[in-house]
């Protein structure tokens, strides 16, 4: 707990004021209940009771202008007349007057003020423009606010508790929860844990004053929180959250279930990087960048935050799987080959090993069906785990099937040998320093085996998924802490030609360069681009270049009307010749007047048919929440139908851009299918690192798109590239 008694000195927050930069405020020695009341059934009074329940040690102060003594503590008339320094403030009064309420608190120099009240900006305009107000009393007070609109927070190890839930088990696991009732289930699975709890708690509520990002930092920084569970519907700001994320997640397991996975977002772009970076797929690509553990499933959570938060960081990949049936070892296997975990095979000696504990056992190779000496004889399972942990070749081991409810399962008559099994399995986890897992059929029963489990750190689930699930999260956690870290992007300067470009295209009125303009702006930031020619007029095809007239080209049209010109029959392939030139140009014009009568062209865009390779997709596009997003997949005409396509935040390091290529579904193709060779990997990653840097000089560009390139052995040809401005995608 902060001994500091003066108050943080101030920083500019992402609001623009002047606020103080600490929460110590979160972990209060003095709180002040406003709207205190003796009525139980009113927040203000519940408050009071719960912190008297749960031992809070530091000091309370009732305000109400109308009682002297609450639950037998004094009470205050207003904050002015209570006594030495108030750190936090709950404000328990209706949100009309929060405006007041917290130019009250400012003056009275309190810390920090937790708005319970909903009926703010999540209630429409008039809500809004009362938020605003009360943020702007805060600003002027120098008080950091908690919501408004949220359900309260609480610190596991001192007995704060401003949430109204009677009991909070403390434990190791940091909440920052948009939701209520989310973090009620949490608190629901550690109570019936038993053995894992909570060390703080924070409702962020509408994020008014304080971002997920600084709570992040400040669990990161706390030494009771082992790991941390966030669920969020959405981020005010979404970049300072990731790079909070990055700084935390390598030091301490970040677990995020996001919200909202089937919006879209609003309408479709013109582009296909708009149309296919709906609003989770964009969180999704962000967050994973910056280290966070995401679990698609509420009912993982706690779990996967639990398990995580006892590894130590240690690898989970490969798993051994250990039961007494066929069935669920089928079940596991499946389940973390789906996740992307091994199943090592066991070295000769603890094959041989097992066979002599388990003469009838069906498979001895993993995963190990142990059946027929097992069942049912719950002793067999640390003997055979003591020959498992003891294998190089396994990180970890997953037991599925009955064991800690063979005494439901089997009797009373079994109770005393398989708690003492239990007890040894504990043991074997501890010397080996190898995570355990228990997937049991009565995980939910309140056997002394699961508890012995359960207390010795051993993570007990019902659920052969979520089992497979946390492991894997304990070797993603794994590989984020100990990866290298990434250089320090330097500053990209700013394009004068990209800002040329733009210029001259708004001159004429146009959202987006046309197609030889994106050429030379890709040209310009390095990036390799076959020669090309743009006919004014079919006659033109005499003079184009030698390097034009050499073999067969592509010819597209060009107009600022017209972005996918294959819609239209907007492009000719394969034609060879100055005098077929000027004849399928001529044809293809007339097509297009004829088409799309009152399109403005510019001409035909002359350039060398590519060469036979993999068409993939490289764009950039905006995203609300994480801003500039590089969008790698396959490519071509099908692009938006296949959605195989992986997104990363600007700017991209050499190790994201290979981690794109290896994140696609199709990424066997660029690896070498149907007899091609394998493509130029390395010159894929150097185009990405190109369109990144290009985009972080250019600002003007709000989209790009490069569909398709053709990427084969000998390198990387842009066949069609796209650019949007900014202020003008839609």
């Amino acid at each position: 707990m902060s001994t500091a008694l003066a108050k943080a000195p101030s920083i500019v927050t992402q609001a623009g004021a002047d606020m103080p930069a600490a929460l110590d405020f979160l972990k209060p020695r003095s709180v002040a209940i406003i709207g205190a009341s003796r009525d139980p059934s009113k927040r203000g009074n519940r408050a009071i009771q719960t912190l008297l329940d749960c031992g809070y040690a530091g000091t309370i102060l009732p305000i109400n202008p109308k009682e002297t003594e609450i639950l037998g503590l004094p009470c205050y008339p207003d904050l002015a007349s209570a006594p030495g320094e108030i750190d936090l403030a709950m404000v328990c009064t209706p949100a009309r007057v929060a405006p007041e309420v917290i130019a009250l608190c400012g003056e009275r120099d309190v810390h920090g003020a937790l708005v319970l009240a909903g009926g703010f900006s999540e209630a429409g305009p008039a809500g809004a423009e009362l938020e605003a107000r009360t943020l702007a009393a805060a600003r002027k007070g120098n008080v950091r606010l908690i919501g408004p609109n949220t359900n309260g927070m609480f610190d596991g190890h001192t007995g704060l508790n401003l949430t109204g839930w009677p009991s909070v088990y403390a434990g190791g696991l940091g909440v920052l929860s948009q939701s209520g009732n989310v973090a009620l289930s949490l608190l629901a699975q550690s109570h019936q844990n038993g053995h894992a709890g909570f060390s703080t708690f924070v409702g962020v509520g509408n994020e008014g004053d304080i971002r997920f990002h600084e709570y992040l930092r400040f669990f990161g920084d706390d030494p009771n929180t082992k790991a941390v569970i966030v669920y969020a519907e959405g981020f005010k700001d979404g970049r300072a959250f990731l790079e909070a994320a990055r700084e935390v997640a390598r030091r301490k397991p970040v677990v995020l279930y996001k919200a909202g996975r089937t919006d879209q977002g609003e309408g479709a772009a013109r582009s296909h990087s708009g149309s296919l970076a709906g609003n989770y797929v964009a969180a999704s690509a962000a967050l994973r960048q910056a280290g966070v553990i995401q679990v698609e499933r509420s009912d993982e959570m706690f779990v996967v935050a639990d398990l995580v938060s006892r590894t130590g960081g240690r690898p989970t990949r490969g798993v051994a799987v250990l039961s007494e049936g066929g069935g669920p070892i089928s079940q596991a296997a499946d389940a973390l080959a789906e996740r992307g975990l091994d199943l090592p095979p066991l070295a000769e000696a603890t094959v041989a090993a097992l066979q002599t504990i388990t003469p009838n056992a069906s498979q001895l190779s993993n995963p190990i069906d142990a059946g027929g000496g097992t069942d049912p004889h719950p002793r067999y399972m640390p003997a055979c785990a003591r020959e498992i942990l003891a294998d190089l070749a396994v990180d970890a081991l997953l037991i599925v099937g009955y064991f800690g409810g063979y005494q439901v399962r089997y009797g009373a008559s079994l109770r005393e040998i398989e708690n003492e099994a239990a007890h040894q399995l504990v043991a074997l986890a501890r010397e080996h320093g190898k995570p355990v897992v228990v997937q049991c059929h009565y995980a939910e029963f309140p056997t002394e085996a699961i508890a012995i489990l359960r207390e010795g750190g051993i993570v007990v689930v019902r659920s052969i998924e979520i089992a497979a699930a946390a492991l894997a999260a304990a070797q993603r956690f794994h590989e984020v802490s100990t990866a290298p870290m990434d250089e320090a992007s330097a500053p990209t300067p700013a394009s004068a030609e990209a800002a040329q470009l733009a210029a001259a295209a708004r001159t004429e009125g146009r959202s987006a360069l046309l197609e030889p303009e994106a050429m030379q702006a890709l040209a310009g930031a390095g990036v390799a681009i076959p020669p090309f020619a743009l006919l004014r007029a079919p006659a033109d095809a005499a003079r184009l270049p030698a390097e034009l007239l050499a073999g067969p080209v592509a010819l597209k049209i060009v107009s600022r009307d017209i972005l996918h010109k294959s819609d239209v029959g907007g492009v000719r392939l394969g034609i060879s010749g100055a005098a077929a030139i000027e004849a399928e140009s001529a044809a293809l014009l007339a097509h297009i007047g004829a088409t799309c009568p009152g399109a403005d062209i510019a001409g035909v865009l002359v350039t060398p048919m590519a060469g036979k390779g993999v068409e993939v997709v490289i764009g950039v596009t905006e995203d609300p929440q994480f801003g500039r997003l590089l969008m790698f997949g396959l490519g071509g005409v099908f692009v938006e139908i296949m959605k195989d396509v992986v997104f990363r935040t600007l700017p991209v390091s050499r190790s994201d851009a290979r981690e794109m290529l290896d994140q696609i579904r199709g990424r066997a193709l660029l690896e070498g299918a149907r007899g091609m060779a394998p493509v130029d990997r390395e010159g894929l990653v150097e185009l990405l690192l190109e369109v990144s840097a290009l985009a972080m000089s250019a600002p003007d560009f709000v989209e790009i798109d490069l569909n398709p390139v053709i990427v084969n052995a000998e390198g990387c040809a842009v066949v069609d590239a796209r650019i949007l401005l900014a202020g003008d995608a839609g």
